[in-house]
């Protein structure tokens, strides 16, 4: 959890700082006036902002009320004394402050104690409204589009050509599977990414893909989505001579995609990917293999129109075009 303090007496943020350090925590950021805080929170919003009622140059209630206004976010008031200053510790939770406590002193130093118990519900609380906003990510994003390609020898070329093609914008999540050993697949999503408009990026282990993203296996593992819409990365099969395998990420998809899936089997030496878009096609989905004319080599595409796994073969310049339609 990463907390804020503005409180005008830097020994006070010292304090408030060893103890959230105390507390496994990091400090973003700090300052002294309400005008400063407005700005920090705006260009980095912490998770939780202590923040002092009374600053030299703002109310505490009219500070949080704007805060909550452009960076919403979880503030807990400073006061004097929570006790002789109850109006206002009201005004400042009135205006969106979830909780306060007095400033610690001399007389007074039980007030850390509390102050320790507030932040650690507070993460409690974080980490549950974490959790549940991660889940209903998944959710929303597994009823997006997921567009699933293969691809080995000649593969780069055949990508580009596809990737040139596309909006920044698609309303979909693009996977590519591409043969290539782990140490150049970083290079080419960066060379991909230098000669097209939509973002592509290397898939992480644990990682929810993103609407409007490229994502690329990027290690000799087999890249799949698993059952809560996260990628991972296994080793099985390990003695599979294709890696990453094209037919592992596409069966996993099957299994684990509940929403429209379109599978592309690019050019290719070998039948890695016939099995996997076999099922896309007996799921009902569009499989398009690329045409054997505009291959370097017709291996990949050939074993899956064998399968009869291909509902359309497309030369390479039109199969974007085929997608994007498909998606409308």
């Amino acid at each position: 959890m990463r907390i804020a303090i503005v409180h005008h007496n830097p020994d006070i943020i010292r304090l408030f700082s060893y103890l959230i350090a105390d507390l496994g925590f990091s400090i973003c950021w700090a300052c002294h006036t309400g005008k400063e805080t407005i700005i920090h929170c705006q260009n980095d919003c912490p998770d939780l902002l202590l923040v002092q009622i009374n600053l030299s140059d703002m109310k505490g209630d009219e500070l949080i009320r704007q805060i909550m206004e452009t960076s919403p976010t979880t503030v807990i008031a400073i006061s004097d004394s929570v006790k002789q200053n109850p109006g206002q510790v009201f005004e400042a939770m009135s205006a969106g402050a979830l909780d306060a406590f007095s400033e610690p002193s001399t007389e007074q130093t039980e007030s850390l104690h509390d102050l320790k118990n507030k932040i650690l519900n507070i993460q409690k609380l974080h980490d549950s409204l974490t959790t549940k906003n991660k889940n209903q990510q998944v959710i929303s994003i597994k009823s997006t589009p997921l567009i699933a390609i293969g691809a080995s020898t000649g593969g780069p070329a055949a990508l580009l050509t596809i990737l040139k093609q596309l909006p920044k914008k698609t309303n979909a999540i693009w996977v590519i599977i591409q043969h290539m050993d782990n140490q150049f697949s970083q290079g080419m999503a960066q060379w991909l990414n230098e000669q097209t408009s939509i973002n592509i990026e290397i898939a992480k282990e644990g990682q929810v893909p993103k609407i409007d993203n490229v994502y690329m296996a990027s290690t000799n593992d087999h890249l799949i989505i698993n059952k809560t819409g996260h990628f991972e990365y296994t080793a099985e099969p390990v003695n599979y001579p294709y890696r990453p395998s094209v037919d592992r990420f596409f069966e996993s998809a099957v299994t684990h995609w509940p929403n429209k899936l379109i599978g592309v089997l690019l050019t290719g030496m070998g039948r890695d990917g016939a099995n996997g878009l076999l099922s896309f096609y007996n799921r009902g989905m569009l499989t398009i293999a690329q045409d054997k004319n505009s291959c370097a080599v017709y291996g990949m595409p050939k074993a899956a129109c064998e399968l009869k796994a291909v509902e359309i073969e497309l030369d390479i310049n039109d199969i974007a075009k085929k997608i994007m339609k498909n998606l409308i």
